[in-house]
């Protein structure tokens, strides 16, 4: 479907230098939509780093901001902002997509409804898992608490958007069972399959700047946090150590976060300062030239809170088999590319990065099945798949007054009764019951989320 011009707006809740899946998502979505001829800008919180006017061309707008001490790189920005606002107006936004909720999100939707500005919103992380609010709470006891008062604070945002998307068929069953009007629809995260189809380095060269470096070495890529659960893979190494044929085995933690001290501690503690390596963070850019990803026999993540993780998906399209937890939301990611293994168990990672390592048909095969499943995370396609959602926005929204819209009052954040009377859909009025099902949120479920 051939679509006029259009000026988008994307609003990230943590930018550069930081990098994580929803930036390199964002990033590969606003390239693919400027190739097909549209516009698009960053709105972003001014961390005082990352200066830059532009961004592949995309023009950067920073918002002042201050730290979040409970969430490293997460920044407050105060909800009633009127930079925001000037800048929709100044650059003629015609659709607002925010990627989580917080406080430049919450400035954002209200600049944008005050202008009549329809807001799209995708649902990107698994913000009520445990692991995630443990940044908040210190007691684990506290936990199911502040998920209630957290789904609350994520239903203000509900409310006010006009299409909801989700990556992964868990993200829409999620959002779906907590708000029933939301009615998500599933577009995938895109990559750009041909950066990863590039020559490599060869592992000669890999082994020069990197000397650890083996054909043998299993990488995890991202964030250094306890949500990502890299404890068990680094159990899974001492496992795995001394094992005939595993001599040339090695784990490689790329990345950089608020537990890497806590994960060093842990190798030596287990006397693996030979084994486990911490190359630190790299840039997208420079991870890919660095021929680490390329040339890793097997990627590997032991984390359970994931939505579609972007570092899978770019392991795939690299042709390296993965081994993952067998969870729902990255078990879609995982067929004949790789193994699934009971979460959080240290053998079980350890048997399958064996088996991986040390078979060399089962390698063979599982990395001609990445390369295939490649193809459906084509960025252009996703593209089109978001650029067909937006126009369906516009002509649904095409006509109505700009709505009035305050942040939240304080008693929404500390628990109050929430009234959200009518708000959620047109066509629904009354009372909006909020409800978690802790114990059915992980169940597979094969029904499509295109309402």
């Amino acid at each position: 479907m051939a679509h006029r011009g259009l000026k988008i707006a994307l609003v990230f809740e943590i930018f550069h230098p930081v990098v994580n899946g929803i930036i390199t998502s964002g990033q590969n979505l606003a390239e693919n939509l400027r190739a097909l001829g549209h516009e698009v800008i960053f709105l972003v919180p001014d961390t005082g780093e990352f200066r830059e006017p532009t961004l592949g061309g995309v023009a950067v707008y920073r918002i002042p901001s201050l730290p979040c001490r409970s969430y490293p790189g997460m920044r407050y920005v105060l909800p009633w902002n009127r930079a925001v606002g000037e800048i929709l107006t100044r650059e003629g936004v015609q659709v607002l997509h925010i990627t989580g909720p917080w406080f430049l999100t919450m400035a954002a939707v209200r600049a944008a409804r005050n202008r009549g500005i329809p807001v799209v919103h995708t649902f990107h992380t698994m913000v009520h898992e445990a692991d995630y609010l443990l940044y908040m709470v210190r007691f684990r006891r506290l936990v199911p608490l502040v998920r209630r008062l957290g789904w609350r604070f994520y239903g203000w945002y509900i409310a006010r958007c006009a299409a909801h998307t989700a990556p992964s068929a868990l993200a829409c069953r999620v959002l779906t069972r907590q708000f029933p009007c939301s009615r998500p629809r599933q577009i995938s995260n895109g990559v750009d399959t041909a950066l990863f189809r590039r020559e490599a380095p060869s592992l000669e060269e890999l082994r020069r700047r990197y000397p650890w470096f083996t054909d043998r070495t299993v990488l995890f890529v991202g964030r250094l946090g306890r949500e990502k659960s890299l404890d068990v893979l680094i159990r899974a190494a001492a496992i795995l150590r001394g094992r005939p044929g595993l001599e040339r085995f090695r784990l490689a933690l790329v990345g950089d976060g608020p537990s890497r001290d806590s994960y060093r501690g842990l190798v030596r503690s287990l006397n693996l300062e030979g084994c486990v390596h911490f190359p630190g963070y790299l840039p997208h850019g420079d991870l890919l030239a660095s021929g680490l990803l390329h040339r890793a026999r097997v990627f590997a993540t032991a984390s359970t809170t994931e939505n579609q993780p972007m570092t899978v998906i770019e392991a795939i399209c690299c042709g390296v088999p993965v081994v993952v937890p067998d969870v729902a939301g990255i078990r879609e990611l995982v067929g004949e590319n790789g193994l699934g293994v009971a979460p959080g168990d240290p053998r079980a990672f350890a048997e399958a990065l064996e088996a991986l390592c040390t078979g060399d048909d089962l390698h063979r095969g599982a990395s001609r099945a990445a390369l295939a499943m490649a193809r459906r995370f084509d960025g252009a396609a996703v593209a089109r798949q978001m650029l067909d959602l937006y126009q369906e926005v516009l002509r649904r929204e095409s006509g109505r007054a700009p709505k009035r819209c305050r942040a939240p009052r304080g008693r929404l954040a500390l628990g109050g009764r929430l009234a959200l009377r009518g708000r959620l859909a047109p066509e629904r009025s009354g009372r909006y019951t909020f409800r978690y099902d802790e114990k059915n949120d992980d169940k597979s479920d094969d029904r499509s989320c295109n309402f």
